[in-house]
């Protein structure tokens, strides 16, 4: 069950693509928004028929208690408790910002999970310490339990852990340690393609800068492309559907496309730099690329924090100039530690097996009633 897209979006097409791979019959719940890219992977859609689209044009930051308090609305509810009767699932696989589909999955009394896609331990530490909701409207969340017949959460974490698997997708070691219960499981970045034996030459610096509306965006991709231009290295900006190209100065010496596929791009990247976004963070991990992370917000500034404590790379604030940017690029294609440490990352990455972890778990939750093929 989707709705959003960004970084909420890859996990899950990931993980319907993973269980698809291995047998299962999976259908996606997708909005507008996130249809296109289920569609896309050959998987079986399903539409929202209450639930408005995400406004995707409009920073989170600045529609969050909107956009919360439909996540956690009744009209969610009834659109998943539709499809679930419809379709009888063994289990379902629910965005962890949907906290009314994960209701409706309790209700109708199926097996659920809900799929985490940033590093659980910090949500969890803050809500232990401030005894608040992440990213939820609680209040919002218990009326549309009332109507569905089911008790509202206690708290912020009874609304994020009632649920039979909690299933992240970082590994353990790059998330906080957070005395976590049995059922929240931490697998790694799911879906990732990295080629076998040793990486190509790393010639080029890779620009990544969010796939969906933040403050500050086109500034922070100008700056960071005028820095990269400088060295004469080849350079690459892939944009994204945020930021319309006409809408940012891109100096010559970087090419800029669209989209593109990172994995085939990151075998040979001597540095990403990138806003701190999870996804980005640990696919460059998961390649062994140095990486160069300036935060725009969200849990990005936590992300560079744990690339710099692990000596993969280097982190400055959203607002460094581009002759910050450039001295820390430049330090990051000479100086070996950087690579190294990205290296060894890597390999971590390679052993968790985080594909394999995560369907373990998924099929461990599975009803034993279930057939399994």
């Amino acid at each position: 069950m989707t709705w959003g897209p960004g970084g909420n979006l890859p996990p899950m097409l990931a993980v319907a693509s993973l269980l698809a791979g291995r047998g299962h019959e999976v259908t996606v719940l997708a909005s507008g928004e996130t249809r296109g890219a289920a569609s896309d992977l050959g998987l079986a859609v399903v539409g929202y028929d209450r639930t408005p689209d995400p406004d995707v044009s409009v920073p989170f930051e600045d529609q969050a208690e909107p956009m919360m308090a439909t996540a956690a609305g009744e009209e969610v509810a009834l659109d998943a408790r539709d499809a679930i009767r419809d379709l009888r699932p063994a289990l379902v696989v629910v965005d962890c910002m949907l906290p009314a589909a994960l209701a409706a999955a309790r209700a109708l009394h199926t097996p659920a999970c809900s799929l985490v896609h940033f590093a659980y331990g910090l949500a969890r530490t803050q809500m232990e310490r401030s005894g608040n909701a992440w990213t939820t409207d609680l209040r919002t969340l218990a009326a549309t339990c009332r109507a569905l017949g089911v008790s509202p959460p206690r708290d912020g974490r009874d609304a994020w852990e009632s649920y039979d698997l909690v299933l992240v997708s970082a590994p353990r070691w790059f998330d906080l340690d957070a005395c976590f219960p049995a059922h929240v499981a931490h697998a790694g970045p799911l879906g990732v393609s990295v080629p076998p034996g040793a990486s190509a030459e790393r010639r080029r610096v890779l620009l990544s800068l969010s796939t969906t509306r933040m403050r500050g965006q086109e500034r922070l991709v100008e700056r960071a492309c005028e820095a990269a231009a400088s060295l004469n290295r080849e350079a690459l900006l892939t944009l994204g559907p945020a930021v319309p190209r006409e809408a940012v100065r891109i100096p010559d010496g970087v090419e800029v496309v669209a989209a593109a596929d990172h994995d085939a791009l990151m075998p040979d990247a001597a540095a990403v730099v990138g806003h701190g976004g999870l996804g980005t963070v640990l696919r460059a991990l998961a390649h062994g690329a140095p990486q160069l992370i300036l935060p725009l917000g969200r849990d990005q500034a936590f992300n560079g924090s744990r690339v710099e404590g692990l000596g993969a790379g280097i982190a400055l604030p959203g607002g460094a100039s581009p002759a910050d940017i450039r001295g820390a690029l430049e330090a990051l294609v000479a100086e070996p530690r950087y690579a190294e440490a990205a290296a060894a990352a890597a390999r971590r990455i390679r052993a968790d097996d985080p594909d394999r972890s995560a369907a373990e778990a998924l099929e461990g939750t599975l009803p034993l009633s279930a057939e399994r093929p």
